[in-house]
């Protein structure tokens, strides 16, 4: 099969032009969103095209495939990807050797504006649609369904859903240790959210806790998925959305400073434990408040997030204090992949257990509206 690295890289290649794309659909042609996820597809293309006259990408029904083997690449980027190709009336498209800046920003702007009329090639990008002999349809259908393996996709998934984990683990030891953030790696999460959310049921996109010490991580990445979705079924879109999923992201930073044998502890916390647990709401505000550039809602939702619909929860605010909706949907986002997930004092609950628990905890401790959305969504 074709090299394992490279077919990495023309995933990355793909992930970037599709975030970069969806981001061109929303926002203005120089916003930084759009830039930043072009130059990085133009800087991965151009690494490749050092070695290779030309690099073709292929549409083979479903599936993407690159020198005659399918791409190994997740499924969401995938779909989505197939969905911009067939919108635009593209079967495949060629980067050839010496492509510049402007050609690729120049496709990228006419995939986010094109509805379905086929676009024209220029001298470094070559488009066109794929002409199969009828014989030939099935006979390279099944070819292209058994060249990888399942063993070969899970490694890649594998991989892709390390690095989601890793970024954010950096993110948050930045923020503790340094006191900074970057706002660019959050950015790139969150618009990478943004594209497979509406490509995808959000419980396929969700990752499996593998670990205790990769939980916060791990989790972080699978409320952000949850929130957006929730919120855009909601009515949010475009800056808005962006901006829940970075609260979403950031919403535990505060744990990056709780000790790990209390975050890992297997038996009830003694009350001490539980003040140094319920303190990651406080501190992670703090932290986020120091931080340059980093909006309001993402510092509310740190602190507002275990405050339950009633009232209760923690921190304990006086004055009768109402949570920020985005902290609500949060906390929806929250609890749920909370309960999924296998911790050290209980093992993962069933999808009719979590669902019979949020119900129940309807008006109490989460808005009646949001579980009601909530559910029709994981059940769709």
């Amino acid at each position: 099969m074709a090299d394992i690295n490279n077919q990495q890289e023309i995933g990355r290649i793909i992930s970037r032009l599709t975030v970069a794309i969806q981001n061109a659909s929303m926002y203005p042609d120089d916003h930084p969103q759009v830039i930043h996820h072009a130059q990085e597809a133009f800087a991965l293309l151009n690494l490749l095209l050092k070695d290779a006259r030309e690099i073709t990408i292929l549409l083979i029904g479903e599936y993407v495939s690159v020198g005659n083997k399918p791409l190994l690449i997740p499924d969401f980027y995938e779909a989505a990807f197939v969905s911009l190709m067939k919108k635009n009336g593209v079967e495949w498209i060629s980067f050839l050797s010496g492509l510049p800046f402007a050609q690729l920003e120049e496709l990228i702007l006419s995939f986010a504006s094109s509805g379905s009329s086929f676009m024209n090639s220029t001298r470094y990008i070559k488009l066109g649609k794929i002409k199969l002999k009828e014989s030939d349809k099935i006979g390279t259908a099944e070819k292209y369904d058994l060249e990888a393996s399942d063993k070969d996709i899970e490694n890649v998934m594998d991989l892709r859903f390390l690095s989601k984990e890793q970024m954010i683990q950096k993110i948050y030891q930045s923020c503790r240790d340094k006191n900074k953030i970057d706002l660019n790696m959050v950015d790139q999460i969150v618009a990478d959210f943004m594209v497979i959310i509406r490509e995808s049921n959000p419980l396929k996109l969700l990752a499996e806790i593998k670990s205790n010490n990769e939980y916060t991580f791990t989790h972080s990445s699978n409320v952000g998925i949850l929130a957006m979705s929730l919120a855009e079924r909601l009515g949010f879109n475009g800056h808005y959305l962006n901006e829940i999923g970075i609260a979403a992201l950031l919403h535990d930073v505060g744990k990056a400073t709780t000790p790990d044998d209390i975050l890992s502890k297997e038996g009830p916390l003694t009350k001490k434990e539980r003040i140094a647990m319920e303190e990651h709401v406080i501190k992670g505000a703090i932290q986020l408040m120091k931080l340059k550039g980093v909006n309001k809602l993402a510092i509310l939702a740190a602190m507002e997030h275990h405050i339950k619909y009633d009232g209760s929860g923690y921190p304990r605010i006086k004055g009768g204090w109402e949570p920020n909706i985005v902290s609500q949907i949060i906390a929806v986002a929250d609890v749920y992949d909370a309960l999924r997930s296998m911790r050290p004092y209980r093992e993962a609950m069933s999808q009719d257990q979590i669902i019979r628990i949020m119900t129940d905890e309807s008006g109490t401790t989460f808005n009646p509206y949001l579980i009601e959305c909530f559910l029709k969504l994981i059940q769709q």
